[in-house]
C-alpha cells in the first residue's frame, strides 16, 4: 500500500513538518512555564519523540497524511492549571495516561460518537474560546505587555509601551499577518515560523546578549520519561474525565474538519483507526511527560498540497528526525528569550482559535452563549482554566430550565460533573 509514494506525498509531509515547527519550540515552552524552567530541555527532546513516532503512527497505521504533536490548549491546561495550581507533575502526568486509556477503550468499543454527541456543541465552542483567550492573554504577559502587580494578583499594563521589545512584538506581529494573508493556503502556517525564526534573530541585538554556542546533540529527556504517578492521579479522578472531555471534543472537531475534505468511503473507519493512535498516543505522551497528543489541524496543509496517504505522514515523521539534535542549542537560551520570541506565533494560535469558535457561536439564536462566555473570564484572568471549563458546565442544566429548555440527561450529567469538579478541586 506505501510503495507507491507519489511527489504530491513527499511534498505534503515536507509542507506538514514546516508547519509543525514552530510547535516543537512553542508547545514546551508552554509547559516548563507552569511544571519548571529546568524540565524544558527534557521536554523538547520528548515533544519531538512522540511528534516523530505518533505521526508515523498515523502514517503507517491509519494511511492518513496527519501529523500529530502536543495540542496546543490541553498544554496550558496542564502547565497551569494543573500542575501550577498545586497538583504534583508526576500525578498531573498520571491524569494524562489513564484519560488516553479511557479515550482509547471508548474508540475502539464504537461509544465515541455517542460520548461526542452527548456534549453540547455549545459547550465546547466556549472551552475553545476560553483556551484561546488564555493563550492570547498567555502570549500578551511573554511579550512584556503585562506585567505582575503585587498589591491586586493581577497582571496591568507597563508604563512604558516604548520598549524596543514591545514594539519588536507589534512588528513581529504585523509581519505574521501579512504573511498569513500572503502566503498560498498550504503553507499559511509557515508565517508561525518565521515570526519565531525573526525573532530569534533580532533577540541579541534588543536585548544585548549573545547566544550560546551552537552544538548538535540531544537534550536529556530522562527528567520528564517515566516519571507519572499512576495510582495519585486516581486521587484526581474528576480531572481524568474533564480530560476526556476536552479531548473527545478536540479531536472529534479536528478529525472531522481533515477528513471531509478527503471525501473517502470508509471516512468513520479512518477516523476510528486514527483515534485508536490518538489514544495510545496521549497514554504513551503521559509516559514521555507530554500532555495530550494528538492530530493536528495544520495537517490540512499536506491535503492542500495534494497528499492523499500516509507515506506523508511518514516523510513528516523522518524530518523531524534530524531537528532532535538542536534540542541543546535551543534548550540553553534563556527561557524568557524564548517565551518573548514565541509570543507572536502564541497570539497567532489563540486569533485562529478564536476567530473559528466565534464564528460558530449563535448568539442570536441562544443568547444563552453570551452567558456562557462570561462565566469563562473569572478563571481565564485567575490564569485557571480548569475554572474556566466547570462554571460554564455547572451553569448548563440551570440555563436550559431557564430558557423553557427541555433538561436532557446528558446536559444533567455535564453540570452535575461540573459541580463535583468544582467541590472535589477545592476542598
Amino acid at each position: 500500500m506505501y510503495m507507491n509514494v507519489t511527489k504530491q506525498d513527499v511534498l505534503g509531509g515536507l509542507v506538514n513538518a514546516a508547519l509543525l515547527m514552530y510547535a516543537l519550540i512553542l508547545s514546551p515552552t508552554i509547559i516548563a512555564g507552569g511544571v519548571g524552567v529546568e524540565f524544558l530541555g527534557a521536554l523538547m527532546t520528548t515533544t519531538i519523540i512522540v511528534t516523530i513516532l505518533f505521526t508515523f503512527a498515523n502514517g503507517i497505521y491509519a494511511n492518513v497524511p496527519f501529523a500529530q504533536s502536543v495540542y496546543m490548549g490541553e498544554n496550558a491546561f496542564f502547565a497551569f492549571s494543573l500542575v501550577g495550581a498545586g497538583i504534583p507533575f508526576a500525578a498531573a502526568l498520571g491524569i494524562v495516561f489513564w484519560a488516553g486509556v479511557l479515550f482509547f477503550f471508548i474508540s475502539i468499543s464504537g461509544l465515541r460518537k455517542k460520548f461526542g454527541q452527548s456534549i453540547p456543541k455549545n459547550l465546547s465552542l466556549v472551552w475553545g474560546f476560553a483556551v484561546a483567550v488564555f493563550l492570547l492573554y498567555l502570549a500578551f504577559f511573554d511579550a512584556g505587555l503585562f506585567k505582575a502587580n503585587a498589591n491586586s494578583g493581577m497582571p496591568t499594563l507597563p508604563a512604558d509601551y516604548k520598549t524596543l521589545s514591545i514594539i519588536s512584538f507589534f512588528i513581529l506581529s504585523i509581519i505574521l499577518v501579512f504573511l498569513y494573508r500572503k502566503l498560498p493556503e498550504a503553507v499559511k502556517g509557515l508565517a508561525m515560523l518565521a515570526s519565531i525564526v525573526l525573532a530569534l534573530i533580532i533577540a541579541p541585538f534588543i536585548f544585548k546578549i549573545s547566544y550560546p554556542v551552537f552544538n548538535f546533540g540531544i537534550e536529556d529527556p530522562s527528567k520528564v520519561i517515566f516519571i507519572l504517578d499512576f495510582a495519585g492521579a486516581w486521587k484526581y479522578a474528576h480531572l481524568i474525565l474533564i480530560f476526556l472531555l476536552i479531548e473527545l471534543v478536540d479531536v472529534t472537531g479536528t478529525l472531522k474538519a481533515l477528513v471531509t475534505p478527503l471525501k473517502l468511503n470508509n471516512e468513520e473507519e479512518v477516523i476510528n483507526k486514527v483515534m485508536h493512535v490518538e489514544g495510545i498516543s496521549t497514554a504513551a505522551g503521559a509516559l514521555f511527560g507530554q500532555p495530550t497528543v494528538g492530530t493536528y489541524i495544520e495537517s490540512a496543509g499536506a491535503l492542500a498540497a495534494g497528499a492523499r496517504t500516509g507515506m506523508a505522514s511518514v516523510v513528516t515523521a523522518i524530518v523531524f528526525i534530524p531537528v532532535l539534535f538542536l534540542t541543546p542549542f535551543f534548550s540553553k537560551l534563556p527561557f524568557w528569550i524564548l517565551t518573548w520570541a514565541t509570543a507572536p506565533a502564541l497570539a497567532a494560535v489563540s486569533g485562529f482559535i478564536l476567530v473559528k469558535v466565534l464564528s460558530e457561536i449563535d448568539f442570536k439564536e441562544e443568547t444563552e452563549n453570551v452567558f456562557l462566555i462570561l462565566l469563562t473570564f473569572p478563571g481565564i484572568f485567575a490564569g485557571n482554566l480548569l475554572m474556566a471549563f466547570v462554571l460554564p458546565m455547572i451553569s448548563l442544566a440551570g440555563i436550559d430550565h431557564f430558557t423553557g429548555k427541555k433538561v436532557n440527561a446528558s446536559t444533567l450529567i455535564i453540570s452535575l460533573l461540573g459541580l463535583v469538579t468544582l467541590i472535589l478541586y477545592h476542598y
